[in-house]
């Protein structure tokens, strides 16, 4: 599950860095790849720490989700967005890759 769960946290990346190519200037999805990443990872982070077992892990995915969320969509915001709706779209869907990847790859081995 962690190599599935860290590629799914880079999708972000993947597509920053598309986004980067082929503007050649635009470099704000790094940004929000970082904000999203770094958010959902402390949560996870965190919601790890409190071991809450096997029922909280929908919670765990869940907090993380909503920080990453946030963080992107601040950060957004912050560069000078200018489209709600974008940045909705954009921070969703890049704290879903954050969030769902990284609680993942966090996951313990069966065993």
């Amino acid at each position: 599950m962690r190599i599935i769960g860290s590629l799914i946290a880079a999708v972000p990346f993947g597509f920053a860095l598309i986004r980067a190519a082929t503007t050649g200037t635009d470099y704000r999805y790094l940004w929000l790849a970082m904000a999203s990443t770094l958010a959902a990872g402390l949560m996870v982070g965190l919601a790890r720490r409190a071991n809450r077992g096997s029922s909280g892990r929908l919670v765990r995915v869940a907090l993380a989700v909503f920080a990453a969320a946030g963080a992107s969509g601040v950060t957004a915001f912050a560069l000078g967005a200018g489209s709600a709706p974008a940045v909705l779209v954009v921070s969703f869907g890049f704290a879903v890759c954050s969030g769902v990847g990284l609680a993942l790859a966090a996951q313990p081995r069966a065993g």
